[in-house]
């Protein structure tokens, strides 16, 4: 499958984390490899052991995220953030064998978060820091990891777009609009939403705001490889490597 000139390939489902057991168990580094898939974390805040960890994760944010936290004042956001930012922690110290809360985390030009260079890589990543995305909506958190591509993700709740087409025809290829609007209406809102899921991957992966003109790197001019996500009912995601 194709979407414009990226491909598409099979669905991936992401590792429900922390496990049902209640464990903070996490996969070994990914093994390098030609092209491996994303590696993709699922936290879902109706579960009680994702609830459990608001407290713990919440200790390892550091000042800005902190002050970053106190602006959002619906606790809803309040817990995306918290969770999504300090899972992120979590991972990334368990793979660099260092402490997640002293790892310090920059912003590219469009607000992607990222390892600032002078952190060490993974195991047998010759220093390298690994590429990772977070997206949230509703009660989902999606984090994305890779230990060698720019990897983006994006989630998001199935909901009614009565505006879809307006919104698709300023930012989805043409072609894409047109497939969507030869569908039956009440398929319309999803499919609209599956393809905003894999646009927005795309973007994040390659450092791109939404009407960004320029690349941030070499292989941002590439097009991505993207994969749908298997996620609960209610909700459609996708992810990208660039």
């Amino acid at each position: 499958m194709q979407c414009g000139d990226s491909p598409v390939h099979a669905a991936i489902a992401p590792l429900a984390w922390p496990d049902p057991g209640g464990g903070l168990a996490l996969p070994p580094w990914p093994c390098p490899g030609p092209a491996p898939p994303p590696l993709l974390l699922l936290l879902d805040r109706r579960e009680p052991q994702v609830q459990a960890l608001v407290g713990p994760l919440g200790d390892l944010l550091d000042p800005g995220e902190r002050q970053r936290l106190r602006l959002l004042r619906r606790q809803e956001d309040g817990e995306r953030f918290l969770l999504g930012r300090g899972a992120l922690r979590q991972i990334l110290g368990f793979w660099l064998r260092c402490d997640p809360a002293g790892l310090v985390l920059g912003a590219g030009p469009h607000g992607k978060p990222e390892l600032l260079p002078q952190q060490a890589g993974g195991p047998g990543q010759g220093g390298r820091p690994p590429q990772f995305n977070v997206s949230h909506s509703g009660d989902l958190i999606l984090v994305g990891i890779h230990p060698q591509r720019p990897v983006g993700v994006d989630v998001e709740q199935r909901r009614p777009v009565p505006e879809w087409q307006g919104i698709a025809n300023r930012c989805l290829p043409a072609e894409e609009s047109e497939r969507i609007r030869a569908l039956p209406e009440e398929q319309r809102s999803d499919a609209f939403l599956a393809a905003w899921c894999r646009m927005e991957a795309g973007l994040k992966a390659r450092g791109l705001g939404l009407f960004a003109g320029a690349p941030t790197d070499g292989r941002a001019r590439e097009d991505p490889d993207l994969w749908p996500v298997n996620l609960p009912e209610g909700y459609v995601g996708a992810t990208a490597l660039a």
